[in-house]
């Protein structure tokens, strides 16, 4: 009998578990990395990241899982070869975990780029010269947030140094409008070209060979990427780990072991 109600136990418990262990807002997404030991891109587009100039995979500092992207600064940077979607998206989703591992230089430091033929920014991002904060432009017009903040745009709070953060910038291009996130929570939000600047042009973390000034010193982790706009309850749902099924799937496992006791 025991063995009955244990059953049917797992067979209610699997119902809602195992749908949350693969609920993940997929549509759209172009790339992602975890950065877990590689630079593999985990969106299923097989669009691999290359280290270049002395980017590496840190294992000691990440927010999650066994690694992340360290950029020191400099000409380092991984890059992800153009192909069709990157080439053609205009409304995007870009979400990333970030820790500032140095101040702010006084100038103008690339944190991540995908750049156009004939603009550097679709968008770029950079740290501002008075702060941590996130430049965050498109071309044409140079539009966009000057610098987000922990709590808005152009504001003294700025981020700390050596702190995860929690980033997303949803494009709405019908709204010519970008909404920034921190930790998941709308900080800001800024007009932007109702089309901007398009076409083959690699994805860059940190040194854009498009921009002549340096890359910023920071770790990066959980870089995700999509074509579309994500509501607030997907950003949230991306920050808390959903495009990583491994967590509730180890959850699963480990209640049926308890179950068996």
């Amino acid at each position: 009998m025991k063995i009955y109600i244990i059953l049917a136990t797992m067979a209610i418990f699997l119902v809602f578990a195992v749908p949350f262990a693969f609920s993940a807002p997929k549509d759209g997404l172009m790339l992602y990395f975890t950065f877990d030991g590689d630079t593999k891109d985990l969106s299923g587009g097989g669009h691999d990241g290359e280290l270049q100039s002395g980017a590496k995979i840190d294992k000691d500092v990440k927010k999650n899982g066994t690694g992340a992207l360290r950029i020191d600064g400099g000409n380092q940077t991984m890059e992800v070869k153009t192909f069709k979607e990157l080439e053609a998206y205009q409304d995007n989703t870009l979400l990333f975990w970030i820790n500032f591992t140095a101040p702010a230089s006084g100038g103008w430091d690339q944190i991540i780029a995908k750049p156009a033929p004939g603009g550097d920014r679709s968008p770029g991002l950079w740290v501002t010269p008075e702060g941590l904060s996130i430049h965050w432009r498109y071309n044409p017009g140079n539009l966009g947030p000057w610098g987000i903040t922990k709590t808005g745009n152009q504001n003294a709070d700025f981020f700390d140094q050596n702190k995860w953060f929690h980033i997303a910038g949803a494009t709405n291009t019908k709204k010519a409008s970008i909404t920034a996130y921190v930790d998941g929570k709308e900080v800001a939000s800024a007009p932007i070209p109702a089309k901007f600047d398009q076409g083959a042009f690699s994805f860059f973390i940190g040194k854009s060979p498009a921009y002549g000034g340096p890359a910023a010193k920071f770790v990066i982790d959980d870089v995700a990427f999509y074509d579309r706009v994500l509501s607030v309850d997907e950003i949230n749902g991306v920050m808390k780990g959903v495009l990583n099924p491994v967590e509730p799937q180890n959850k699963l496992t480990s209640t049926w072991g308890d179950m068996k006791k």
